[in-house]
């Protein structure tokens, strides 16, 4: 599998070998991924959406989920999570800005305020988990589970659990979707955008549901299709200034490049017959270098990423995917210069900072374990509820023969796991072996006292 799938108990980059996902009552998965190119393009075709919303667009996450089914809701106050599957058969940015706009109404709206209300405070880690407990099936796909139902959880530790099954809290009423789909006009409206993209999608998924006899694809589940609503965006369309607005230049290039890597990384055979040789576009090139690096061939991913390279030397995400390959394959020193420039380029990409850090920290001497400590320092101001942020922070805490920032780390990482007890005997160690008064042996105190005031299950 390749770097940056993660588990329930480890939210990281596209490169790490998968670990064991934490598994609810049937062995059941959700994977997430983390890669920087893939948010800043969604966060920017969204941004003036959740502005047309009143949302904070620093307030709203965006969660990847590794899968190849239709999906996309809202779980834990602000947080969107959308599969793959669903980005890969967009055609163009405006069909995935209407699925955006439409979750987006969700949140704007309150709606299911009371599961919201139950996993606001919890980690992604902890509402993934529950979202399984709660009876998801495997890769994300939606039990039929009626509402109300009790789930269980998984892992053998106590979770909050919300309320019922997933079913229970993912289904949306015909009021709620019907309101999300006026939000969603409203804001593709004020915007300047056309409601066509998402007429486009709707019909595709009606398409999908005639064909699926036997099975329905999670959002068919979640978000009812009706002739009503494909009829709204109809009429929004038909009364819209706006109903003819192309996606730009610029749109059109991202997601281009978008699904491309997506493909590249999550089907390299795919990508391979998508793709052609005889095909020269940018995300065309990008999608053969991802795919021939995930097939073995890393001297010929290696020349057709240094091709793009050559021609967009300032570029951050082609060093990003230059470096990963290298890493990869056991050459973290040679990553470091291409990880470098990545970070120079694009130096609001903590997780870029992440990757670099966990390279540094491979290569084994003083200097790298001191720059990978200040990058980590740097990305922790936007990952702090990240799982692989702390386990590198604890290693190289250790690697640098500091036992109270060591304990302090892996208190973190027990929290965000939701291993109470763990996180509690961390914390006292690092509140015993940190300098009283310091801001680290605050946060200690801190996490003793959040800790302490958790109800127990």
């Amino acid at each position: 599998m390749f770097k940056r799938i993660a588990t329930l108990f480890c939210l990281t980059l596209f490169a790490l070998a998968p670990f064991r996902a934490a598994t609810a009552q049937q062995g059941q998965r959700l994977n997430l991924i983390r890669d920087a190119e893939i948010e800043s393009t969604i966060r920017t075709f969204t941004i003036p959406i959740w502005k047309a919303a009143g949302l904070d667009p620093n307030g709203v996450e965006i969660m990847l989920v590794q899968d190849g089914s239709l999906n996309a809701f809202v779980a834990g106050g602000q947080r969107i999570f959308i599969n793959t599957g669903l980005i890969m058969r967009t055609e163009r940015p405006n069909q995935l800005i209407g699925v955006m706009a439409h979750e987006s109404g969700h949140i704007a709206g309150g709606h299911l305020a009371r599961m919201q209300e139950e996993l606001r405070g919890l980690s992604t880690l902890q509402i993934l988990e529950t979202i399984l407990a709660g009876g998801a099936m495997a890769g994300g796909a939606l039990g039929g589970a009626a509402a109300g139902g009790g789930g269980g959880h998984g892992g053998g530790t106590a979770r909050p659990m919300a309320p019922g099954s997933l079913m229970s809290f993912l289904k949306y009423t015909q009021t709620q979707e019907s309101a999300a789909d006026q939000a969603a006009i409203s804001y593709l409206q004020r915007t300047g955008q056309s409601p066509k993209g998402t007429i486009e999608f709707l019909r595709y998924l009606q398409r999908e549901e005639k064909l699926a006899i036997n099975r329905r694809d999670p959002y068919l589940t979640t978000h009812p299709l009706t002739p009503e609503r494909i009829s709204a965006f109809e009429q929004a369309a038909a009364n819209s200034p706006y109903a003819n607005t192309p996606d730009t230049p610029q749109f059109l290039m991202l997601h281009q490049r978008m699904v491309a890597k997506l493909y590249g990384f999550v089907a390299p055979d795919a990508a391979l017959q998508r793709y052609s040789e005889a095909d020269r576009s940018l995300p065309a090139r990008y999608a053969r270098a991802i795919a021939l690096y995930r097939k073995g061939a890393l001297g010929s991913a290696l020349l057709t990423i240094d091709g793009l390279l050559k021609e967009y030397p300032n570029d951050p995400y082609f060093h990003e995917v230059r470096a990963q390959m290298l890493y990869e394959n056991g050459r973290a020193a040679e990553s470091l210069a291409s990880y470098r420039r990545a970070v120079q380029l694009a130096p609001s990409a903590a997780i870029l900072k992440i990757d670099l850090a966990r390279a540094l920290l491979d290569v084994n001497s003083p200097g790298n374990d001191r720059e990978a400590m200040r990058n980590l320092d740097l990305a922790m101001q936007q990952e702090s509820g990240n799982f692989e942020l702390w386990r590198l922070m604890a290693l190289g805490y250790s690697k640098l023969n500091d036992p109270g920032m060591t304990s302090l780390a892996r208190a973190e990482m027990a929290a965000l796991r939701g291993q109470r007890s763990e996180a509690q005997t961390h914390a006292e160690a690092a509140a015993r072996q940190l300098t009283a008064g310091t801001p680290a042996w605050q946060r200690a105190q801190d996490l003793k006292a959040y800790i302490n005031s958790r109800p127990r299950k």
